[in-house]
């Protein structure tokens, strides 16, 4: 008989429990008859939805909702609109998002892996024209500004604007994989493009690791992956929540699919306006 059971009942000492990380777990614990309780999809309360709603009000468009002190970032009413349905996700939501996803790490360290969150900005620069250019972003990761080496990070996210798509690329330093998430069905994708981008997170973390740790790297053997058997959009306008939940659901290996969509657009709202992730 199976039987569910939340992973905050199982007592594992802190150590074990970050040497066995959520993958380690997820492993594990289905041999022992257990099933993982569906907590990141736990329903918003009605006052959260009716706060969700009330701000999206369009007699707040002009009203600043919420200021992220550490990223500068303000968001009004009118910058929250684009997380309605069928709106695409701006600039500003995804990279507060992101500042909040490593504020939740930082906050529970041993529940998610060591993670550097690029912003939208990272990726435009750093491919520029037709080359490489790592001295455009080579002060993006000085440790005086970070605290931390990125190659000392288990995983690397950089997200990726391609005209009116949204996708991610992953440096997977735990595993020695350059990875690239498309929403786009496989047929859809474009192949060329996304060569390139895993390519230029191969030469980038070389470069990087040059720079910072004075190291030369052989990343030749690293896998370079599409990952094309990750969940995909079934709609022209959810590739901007699909990217955020790759880089959400990637750093504590957990599973969504398109049925979250409306789901994740409030729950993210919901996040902005307290300015923490769950």
């Amino acid at each position: 008989m199976m039987m569910m059971i939340s992973v905050a009942t199982i007592k594992i000492h802190k150590p074990t429990l970050l040497k066995l990380s959520m993958i380690g777990l997820r492993n594990i614990l289905p041999r022992m008859g257990v099933v993982f309780s569906r907590e990141p999809f736990l329903p918003l309360k009605e006052e959260e939805v009716a706060q969700v709603n009330s701000d999206f009000s369009e007699t707040n468009s002009m009203k600043i909702l919420v200021s992220h002190k550490k990223s500068f970032i303000q968001i009004t009413g009118n910058t929250l609109q684009c997380l309605m349905p069928t709106q695409w996700l701006n600039d500003k939501v995804v990279n507060l998002c992101l500042q909040l996803l490593k504020e939740r790490e930082t906050r529970d360290p041993q529940k998610f892996f060591k993670c550097h969150f690029f912003n939208t900005f990272f990726y435009v620069k750093l491919a520029r024209g037709s080359g490489n250019n790592y001295q455009a972003v080579r002060r993006w990761t000085a440790h005086s500004k970070l605290g931390y080496n990125l190659i000392d990070c288990d995983i690397i996210f950089v997200p990726i604007h391609i005209g009116i798509h949204w996708a991610v690329a992953v440096i997977n330093n735990r595993e020695h994989k350059f990875m690239y998430f498309d929403s786009l069905n496989e047929e859809m994708q474009c192949h060329d493009y996304g060569t390139n981008i895993l390519l230029f997170q191969a030469k980038y973390l070389v470069d990087e690791v040059k720079d910072k740790n004075e190291k030369d790297i052989d990343v030749s053997s690293w896998d370079k992956k599409f990952v094309n058997e990750s969940p995909k959009q079934q709609n022209t306008y959810d590739c901007g929540m699909y990217m955020l939940k790759y880089i959400d659901f990637y750093s504590r290996s957990l599973q969504f699919s398109q049925k979250h969509m409306s789901y994740f657009r409030l729950r993210t709202t919901k996040e902005i306006l307290r300015l923490q992730a769950d």
